[in-house]
């Protein structure tokens, strides 16, 4: 019986690459930077600072913090704020809970803008816990430890847990603690594995139904 559903946050809950994106320009203006790649989608979901780092194409420690204070300084602002929900995503948390299933956050995000986004949707009451790249310092360095820690927090089985994200890096940090994994075909990740993404959050909760049942 599955009681626990885990979610990645960018891409998944929410479409936060138009105004990341604008951030990420904006920080390379202010510091006289061309960017080394295109400022597209395939950036979001990894670490801001592993980001920064590709797309400036700088690995000097000093240029990096500074880069990563104007990104925060920017986002963390009023920008993050106005990052939308899919549609659909409201509807189906909301049905989860319902359901009985406790819901929770394990994102590559930082802590504080990703509590920002879930004030300003209405949607504080929703997670039992939010677990970010900053949230639990020294605890963990990748997101396969972060759902480890996250599982070891709340006392969850990890045959009890769905972790539900857009990417494959996703896919890899549930296999690690042996989560299953469901991915959903809105995001921005592409997937290498044959299983078959959710197509809308609606068939989240028509198929957590399903599993339930016939357990």
């Amino acid at each position: 019986m599955k009681t626990h559903v885990l979610f990645d946050f960018d891409g998944t809950l929410v479409d936060s690459a138009p105004a990341i994106l604008t951030c990420f320009s904006r920080v390379l203006k202010a510091h006289g930077l061309q960017a080394r790649r295109d400022i597209d989608d395939s950036l979001i979901g990894p670490p801001l600072r592993q980001t920064l780092e590709t797309l400036s194409g700088q690995s000097n420690p000093a240029l990096l913090d500074a880069l990563s204070t104007s990104f925060k300084e920017i986002y963390d602002g009023e920008v993050c704020q106005s990052t939308p929900a899919y549609e659909g995503c409201q509807d189906a948390l909301e049905g989860l809970r319902e359901q009985g299933l406790t819901l929770a956050v394990a994102t590559n995000k930082r802590l504080l803008p990703t509590q920002k986004i879930i004030a300003a949707l209405g949607w504080k009451g929703l997670f039992a816990e939010v677990f970010a790249s900053d949230s639990h310092p020294g605890h963990y360095t990748d997101k396969s430890g972060m759902i480890g820690v996250l599982l070891k927090a709340g006392a969850i089985a990890p045959q009890a847990a769905i972790y539900v994200g857009d990417t494959d890096h996703d896919g890899h940090a549930a296999a690690a603690n042996a989560v299953d994994f469901w991915p959903v075909a809105w995001g921005y990740g592409r997937f290498s594995s044959q299983e078959q993404p959710l197509l809308n959050p609606q068939q989240l909760l028509e198929r957590l139904a399903q599993l339930q049942t016939h357990k």
